[in-house]
């Protein structure tokens, strides 16, 4: 028998999985091409730190080393919340992501994509209003940085998004 906690991690794998996976589409992975991709850092890149490493720097932060909980405190087979907010979040990062980096997918896959991801969120113990909340609150962010962000740094999100998609794993179907 599977024990909660990793049958909870092995779901959330899963999700992270379909989400990389249902955006990329059912795609084979290409062979490399023979042309140069810029993989040094651009030295104007920006990054934002994530709303909880703020709070943690402000020292608003609600958790800490001496009010987290314990490694083996059950998990009462659920991921914990802040998880299952932060793949929602993914799941809109990369959903805008691969909009602004891969005008070959249609809106009708990314759509459904989108929908297994909401599926799989609220199996997990999530419920849809806080998955659509963090999805399109993240969509907007990436939105929005990759429209403020230079050629170059365009250019090389989508780069990696590439190569991200062309190394991760095929997804299985589900059974049932």
């Amino acid at each position: 028998m599977i024990q909660p906690r990793l049958r909870a991690f092995a779901g959330v794998s899963v999700l992270a999985a379909t989400l990389g996976l249902a955006a990329c589409g059912e795609r084979a992975a290409a062979p490399a091409a023979d042309t140069a991709v810029q993989t040094d850092a651009v030295d104007d890149t920006r990054t934002v730190p994530s709303e909880a490493a703020r709070a943690q720097q402000s020292g608003e932060a609600t958790t800490g080393p001496d009010t987290m909980p314990r490694a083996d405190a059950p998990m009462d087979g659920a991921p914990p919340a802040a998880m299952l907010n932060q793949l929602a979040g993914l799941g809109g990062a990369m959903h805008a992501a691969v909009e602004l980096c891969d005008p070959g997918i249609g809106a009708a896959q990314l759509a459904d994509a989108r929908a297994r991801q909401q599926e799989e969120f609220v199996r997990l113990g999530g419920d849809a209003g806080t998955f659509d909340q963090e999805f399109t609150t993240a969509h907007g962010r990436v939105q929005a940085q990759y429209r403020s962000a230079t050629p170059a740094q365009q250019q090389q999100m989508c780069a990696e998004l590439q190569q991200m998609s062309q190394q991760a794993p095929t997804p299985t179907p589900p059974q049932g």
